[in-house]
């Protein structure tokens, strides 16, 4: 097993806003934007839109927690343990 490392979910969250934002998402980036801002979390349903962040957040290392029904939840004040590899990948290339 390799090294992990710990990584901020607000983080991880801005980075998903960026991607979605160079990928011209633009009412997912904004979604994103929004409860990045003003909440501590945020929840996604089933929509195209949630699906844009649920899909751009896991690209960028994080794990939406699975809830009631067809819901997911992120929130942004805890951490994410990741392998080392994977941290330098996502958060450390050239753009």
């Amino acid at each position: 097993m390799g090294t992990t490392v710990k990584v901020s979910n607000r983080e991880i969250a801005i980075r998903a806003f960026d991607l979605l934002r160079r990928e011209q998402k633009t009412d997912s980036a904004l979604r994103l934007a929004y409860h990045l801002l003003h909440y501590d979390r945020i929840s996604l349903g089933i929509g195209e839109v949630d699906w844009e962040i649920d899909m751009a957040l896991q690209r960028c290392g994080g794990n939406p927690t699975t809830g009631y029904r067809y819901t997911a939840h992120f929130g942004f004040k805890g951490e994410t343990e990741m392998e080392k590899e994977r941290y330098e990948e996502i958060f450390q290339s050239k753009e």
